[in-house]
């Protein structure tokens, strides 16, 4: 699908957040990419989609975090820092 056909369909359809999984499907990408072009195209997200996606990103920002902090002491401990 064209990115206008696939804003199109998003902006018809009566459940958008379920929309958007659909449209993956169909056109066989992520839902990101779905979110890409319809953010691109100026349509506006369902709330649920956008809270979902800023939990996502708080969970990868404390992930990490901790990966880095586990990095840091694996790099220390390698120089022989105490």
């Amino acid at each position: 699908m064209t990115a206008r056909e696939i804003c199109y369909s998003y902006r018809s359809a009566r459940h958008k957040a379920q929309q958007i999984q659909i449209l993956a499907e169909l056109n066989a990408v992520d839902s990101l990419e779905i979110i890409k072009v319809l953010v691109h195209g100026g349509e506006k997200l369902p709330d649920s989609t956008v809270n979902k996606l800023y939990k996502r990103l708080d969970k990868l920002e404390m992930e990490i975090r901790e990966r880095e902090r586990e990095y840091k002491a694996i790099a220390a401990a390698l120089k022989g820092e105490l």
